[in-house]
């Protein structure tokens, strides 16, 4: 992108910000948007999702808004992750003592999987622990019958086939494992039982996740997956024996759904709050991240599965080429939409990446027009939307675009019909070269002025 493409651009998101209120939160958003304290709270630590935010955001945002409720507390996230959003919700109403009513969604099986197992353990508490425990010798002795005809523990999975990243021994494990809790026949207890395999698929190899993709540790030793999963188990136990039985009425559901249908996930429901990170547009496949949960927990039967799971997720990467079909180019928003997207498309050096970055632009903005239409259908009059999100550079510095999805969603959000509260700047981001002043990770915050 030439210079003056670059000025022309800055200017078109200044422009769109100039109507809202851009505030400095650094110094009390800034730990909040990242996992922090994630990885010792009970419940959120049952497994490491380290796109996911802090279970102390919730609370930031009540203070804030100076959000006290009273006779129920009701939050949706439709981009639910590994849960962060609906536990920390729930461990507030039990604290204060509300009745709750929680829906999340959440399009990765595996992710689904984690998150489903966090919000059913602070959902029931103690009682679950001992049904889980009551399922031990059962699961151990279906997995000691799986290990005996090891041959079939097989997996199309290069990458759990790789003996560099994961023992053979240890994939096996893995699968017996899975399978010995498939044949748990009770839904929350078999749940939390694949919630504990998923968190043992990546000690017991030699890969990580950094954010952005899975690496190659050579330096690491990998941990036997049962002992890996023992360790997850112990912590579920520990955290279901902390709770009491809640005295007041819970109903929380996670739902494994796209976010861009939530409407008919939430029914007649009403929110007061949703509470979301969507995906960034940015270069990050999350079905290429956490396949090897996905695999390990054979949520697929072959590659045309991951494959459609690739072209079902929100169009915020260009890992993969999506039909070129936009809702938003048939609808009465068309001229609106066009008015922010089309700068940003104009902007777009013409060279071999081209296609795939006006993709993401115009799919992302396609996508998260529908999200934010059926959030706002389904909010409360006065409710609120906040919105993590980070904004991204894309190419060299002779080609570079900034990508600003805190301006694309404020904007989209007031399409869709909300209001733009805020634009609270959480931290700014550091790219080699690059010194946009839009290079920051925000929350967006939306209220349903209907």
């Amino acid at each position: 992108m030439s210079d003056v493409a670059g000025e022309e651009l800055s200017a078109h998101y200044r422009s769109l910000e100039s109507k809202w209120t851009i505030s400095e939160r650094q110094a009390d958003y800034g730990p909040l948007v990242t996992p922090t304290g994630n990885a010792d709270e009970p419940f959120h630590r049952w497994f490491h999702f380290k796109e996911g935010y802090s279970w102390a955001l919730l609370a930031r945002l009540f203070k804030d808004a100076a959000y006290s409720p009273t006779d129920q507390l009701s939050i949706c996230d439709p981009f639910l992750g590994s849960g962060t959003t609906l536990v920390s919700a729930l461990k507030f109403a039990r604290e204060l003592g509300l009745p709750a009513r929680c829906l999340g969604v959440e399009r990765n099986p595996a992710i689904h999987t984690i998150a489903s197992a966090k919000v059913a353990g602070i959902s029931i508490g103690r009682s679950l622990g001992a049904d889980v425990t009551l399922h031990e010798p059962m699961f151990w002795n279906r997995y000691k019958d799986f290990r005996r005809s090891w041959r079939s523990l097989a997996t199309i999975s290069t990458t759990l086939n790789n003996e560099a990243y994961f023992p053979p021994n240890h994939v096996r494990a893995l699968i017996a494992m899975n399978r010995a809790a498939d044949s748990i026949e009770d839904d929350v207890v078999r749940c939390i039982y694949k919630g504990c395999i998923a968190a043992a698929v990546e000690p017991s190899g030699m890969l990580r996740r950094d954010g952005r993709a899975l690496r190659f540790a050579p330096g690491r030793t990998p941990i036997d997956p049962t002992s890996a999963f023992r360790q997850a188990m112990t912590k579920c136990l520990e955290d279901l024996a902390s709770l009491s039985p809640s005295e007041c009425d819970i109903e929380a559901n996670a739902v494994l759904g796209d976010a861009r249908d939530v409407e008919s996930h939430a029914s007649s429901s009403k929110f007061d709050w949703i509470i979301c990170s969507p995906p960034y547009p940015n270069n990050i496949d999350y079905t290429e991240v956490y396949k090897t949960e996905s695999w390990a927990l054979e949520v697929y039967q072959n590659l045309d599965d991951m494959r459609s799971q690739r072209l079902g997720t929100l169009r915020s990467h260009p890992s993969i080429r999506f039909p070129d079909k936009y809702a938003y180019q048939d609808s009465p928003l068309k001229q609106a939409v066009d008015g922010l997207v089309d700068p940003i498309l104009d902007a777009i050096a013409d060279d071999r990446y081209a296609v795939g970055r006006r993709q993401v632009v115009a799919g992302y903005a396609d996508d998260m027009l529908q999200v934010l239409l059926g959030l706002r259908n389904i909010s409360a009059a006065g409710g609120r939307c906040a919105l993590v999100v980070g904004n991204s550079v894309h190419g060299s510095e002779e080609s570079s675009l900034v990508i600003a999805a805190d301006v694309m969603l404020a904007r989209l959000g007031e399409i869709a019909g909300w209001t733009v509260e805020e634009i609270r700047v959480a931290r700014n981001l550091r790219r080699r070269g690059h010194t946009s002043d839009h290079l920051r990770e925000s929350v967006v915050l939306l209220r349903n002025d209907a």
